[in-house]
């Protein structure tokens, strides 16, 4: 009769290991020999024999069988080479294996041709099953009628085929078996009482084979876990292949793969997230020679004469990125990362002023845009994460609370507890800047002009980012800036605010250390203002708390306080109200690297040749890029608003 197993769970059938003696059958030069892992033959375990059916369908064949492992001794960290197909006859399952070039993957196969190493194994999992009851339970069937194979092994020393891989557990209670039959045969009476030691003897031995197995597959489906975890978020960043193989045989934990994936978010400069899989991408192909062509001074004039015919090249770029977003403008569109070089043009000759070199610099450096905008905003300049090229809303994982540790009794048991996480949105903001250059302005070639036209853009652009991550609204398609992020630190010098002191400054940095939030790279940002009082602050010994830097730093850190930087920028909010007094001034200090910046594919710029500075014959410029800013732990940071400077 055949029937569902009712009191066996599945849990107890996962992660089983059996062993085949190995059995070459290709040519020994060649590194990919085949060989059988499996069979349909009864193998005894503790619940029964157990028997893997090999009709069609039975054994699992999905996309992680075609990437197996091939690993020595179940080790996973011996990894000597790969499974490249699994096939079956109606009583075997045999494995395509080749073997690496490294020395490990070139050790095993000498073994191997040698005929030392000739045992194999095989990991697996029962996912279902059908059961033939006996007259006693070592006499019942377990057919697997669906089952899976994760990995496959060399080994020096091979499970007993009678009983698997939980030899010295099935053993231990073999042996008390045997020797309850000596002592029955040699005692013609045994009293209930022994009956019910050996009874006990026998359900304890099933019970901590039962518990064993439970810890280890306690094991194997948080691994899984982890390596589900890791798919995903390689899916969701479009991080490549090797670097998601890595992180797997890396055995760190998801907290910490997760790190990894923002880490490496961050350091990205030109590949678009998620460009992959949703076929949008900034980069249409364009050589290193072809970006420094591009010319921005070139497509404003044709974009304000409507005439392309010297311009061309720069059409082109514009309309493939129109395509390839789906968008249309009046203006053009222009990669962020396109970069300077001299100019080269004949007819001029920088050697000489009258002839070009009065429209020269001495030094010329390259760059694209989206780093001159960097340069200018001074939230980047103190550390701040950028995330680059992003496609879509973005998510980025974020620990908000962390596991808890126990002191436990001998053969104590920790309470569980899982850290928390949550999540960092960021999603498109469009910001836009308006610059006035002169039409004749326009008109020059020099390479000074396409510089100076772009650092017009990108000196608007970087206020209006500044502007927002220290102070956005959050409304209004406005970004969420720093003062207005629920749960930062704040200093509050009382009702009417607070003439600054030095003791703000130690509360400020107090609370940052506090929240274990204080880093190497701590900077203040404060307006110019600000600044000027704070060169006044003598501490309790006499001594002026301000230092000033002396190094090539000075425009953007003219100084430091206490031993962290101090950074200028008169976005920075002055002439604020708290209760009576009306000239309050913000003070930020923080890790500003967990102030995230991201950017979304490329700038939109349009001419317009009719506005307020028409009727001096200028051009209006108009920019139009999106970001969006967020703060990935609020108690990086500590705020004091009322900060009074008298």
């Amino acid at each position: 009769m055949t029937k569902k197993r009712t009191e066996l769970t599945a849990d107890q059938l996962r992660g089983q290991v059996r062993s085949a003696v190995f059995e070459r059958s290709e040519d020994q030069n060649s590194s990919v020999i085949r060989f059988p892992v499996a069979s349909d033959t009864p193998i005894q375990r503790w619940y029964g024999q157990e028997i893997l059916s090999h009709k069609p369908g039975a054994m699992v064949m999905g996309e992680r069988q075609k990437t197996l492992p091939l690993l020595f001794n179940h080790d996973r960290n011996k990894l000597i080479g790969i499974v490249e197909k699994l096939d079956q006859d109606e009583h075997r399952t045999y494995a395509t294996v080749r073997f690496s070039s490294s020395e490990d993957g070139q050790k095993a196969k000498a073994m191997v041709d040698e005929r030392v190493l000739v045992n194999c194994s095989f990991q697996y999992e029962i996912r279902d099953y059908d059961e033939i009851r006996g007259e006693n339970r070592e006499d019942d069937q377990i057919i697997a009628t669906s089952w899976e194979i994760f990995e496959v092994s060399l080994v020096t020393i091979p499970a007993d085929s009678n009983v698997g891989v939980y030899r010295h557990f099935e053993t231990n209670l073999k042996e008390k078996k045997m020797a309850t039959r000596d002592q029955e045969n040699s005692e013609n009476t045994v009293n209930d009482s022994k009956q019910q030691v050996r009874e006990n003897v026998r359900e304890a031995a099933i019970a901590e084979a039962r518990r064993v197995e439970a810890e280890r597959e306690q094991v194997r489906k948080a691994e899984r876990q982890r390596i589900e975890n890791i798919y995903s978020l390689c899916r969701q960043f479009n991080i490549e292949d090797s670097e998601r193989e890595n992180m797997i045989r890396s055995n760190e934990s998801i907290e910490n793969i997760r790190s990894h994936v923002l880490d490496l978010l961050g350091n990205r400069s030109a590949a678009p997230v998620g460009a992959a899989s949703r076929g949008i991408s900034e980069d249409i192909g364009l050589t290193a020679t072809e970006r420094s062509n591009f010319s921005l001074v070139r497509a404003l004039n044709a974009a304000m004469t409507g005439d392309w015919s010297k311009a061309g090249f720069e059409r082109e770029v514009s309309q493939t990125l129109a395509k390839r977003s789906g968008r249309e403008t009046s203006g053009f569109f222009m990669p962020s990362d396109i970069t300077m070089q001299r100019d080269t043009m004949p007819g001029y000759v920088v050697g000489q002023a009258t002839q070009g070199g009065n429209l020269v610099e001495n030094e010329l450096r390259t760059g694209s845009f989206i780093d001159l905008l960097r340069a200018k905003a001074m939230v980047t300049r103190m550390g701040a994460t950028v995330i680059s090229g992003l496609v879509g809303n973005v998510e980025i994982p974020r620990q908000t609370g962390a596991s808890t540790t126990y002191w436990l009794a001998e053969n104590g048991k920790p309470t569980e507890s899982n850290a928390v996480f949550d999540k960092v949105a960021l999603k498109p903001k469009t910001i836009g800047a308006i610059s006035s250059v002169s039409r004749n302005l326009l008109l020059q070639s020099s390479m000074n002009v396409e510089a100076f036209v772009r650092n017009e853009l990108a000196v608007s652009l970087a206020l209006g980012i500044d502007l927002a991550a220290l102070c956005g609204s959050g409304t209004n398609n406005e970004p969420t800036g720093i003062a207005n992020v629920p749960g930062i630190c704040t200093v509050e010098g009382g009702e009417n605010g607070a003439a600054l002191t030095f003791d703000h400054l130690i509360d400020m940095e107090t609370q940052v250390a506090t929240e274990n939030a204080d880093v190497t790279n701590m900077y203040y940002l404060c307006n110019a203002a600000t600044i000027g009082f704070l060169k006044k602050i003598k501490n309790s010994s006499g001594d002026y708390i301000w230092k000033p830097i002396t190094e090539a730093v000075r425009n953007g850190f003219p100084g430091e306080v206490n031993g962290y930087a101090v950074g200028r920028s008169n976005q920075v909010r002055g002439g604020l109200t708290k209760g009576t007094a009306t000239t309050c001034n913000e003070i930020y200090f923080g890790n500003w690297a967990d102030l995230l910046v991201g950017e979304w594919g490329f700038l939109e710029i349009d001419v317009n040749r009719y506005g307020d500075s028409w009727k001096s014959g200028g051009v209006e410029i108009r920019a139009l890029q999106s970001i969006d800013i967020a703060v990935r732990h609020p108690k990086s940071f500590c705020l004091f608003s009322d900060a009074l400077l008298s």
